[in-house]
């Protein structure tokens, strides 16, 4: 990925997203989402009591959201990938975009291209124009970012989610011997007296 930089041309974003605006008007949805630091969904702690949820920002499968507020507080972007197909809402302080129809960027390279450092540090210093640290539209659509071919955009999201399907594989199969040392170091130690 970091070759891609130095080797592929460049778009800004304006060319590559585009605002999506639909709003919860018939409150048939109540899953209440925001985004973390760590560039993930997560059930919101607002309190909701009250509050007229028709106002809120619908998320559905492929739609990016962000809160561009406190960027320049945080020094990162949260934005996430909403990759569910059961539709959440958001807060209408958060921006809700996608990859336009006619561009050739996938959503989830996109969205492997947010999650790296240096996009946070490069979002963090489009800031400077905002009176209140956030990070305006306008200059989000300034950033500009590699746009390779998509054969290769699909070869290295297929190697992200392999690697992250080995790293889950692993983590379940950890957690699985976890139990099982005490009881293997028990019959170690008891084989290992026996033999003396």
């Amino acid at each position: 990925m970091d070759n891609l930089k130095n080797i592929e041309s460049k778009k800004p974003l304006g060319e590559i997203v585009e605002l999506v605006d639909e709003r919860n008007n018939d409150w048939t949805i109540s899953n209440l989402l925001g985004v973390n630091i760590y560039k993930h969904f997560m059930p919101s702690v607002a309190n909701t009591s009250g509050i007229d949820l028709s106002k809120y920002k619908v998320v559905r499968n492929g739609i990016f959201a962000t809160n561009i507020m406190h960027v320049n507080r945080d020094e990162i972007l949260p934005v996430a990938l909403y990759s569910i197909d059961e539709p959440s809402i958001v807060s209408p302080a958060y921006m809700t975009f996608k990859v336009k129809d006619d561009c050739d960027m996938l959503s989830e390279f996109l969205m492997m291209w947010f999650q790296r450092p240096e996009f946070d540090r490069r979002a963090w210093t489009y800031c400077d124009s905002s009176v209140r640290g956030g990070l305006e539209w306008s200059r989000f659509c300034d950033i500009q970012i590699p746009v390779p071919d998509k054969i290769i955009q699909e070869a290295i999201v297929t190697i992200y989610h392999t690697l992250e399907t080995r790293k889950r594989i692993n983590e379940q199969l950890k957690n699985t011997i976890k139990p099982l040392c005490p009881v293997l170091m028990k019959g170690v130690v008891e084989n290992f007296k026996l033999k003396q």
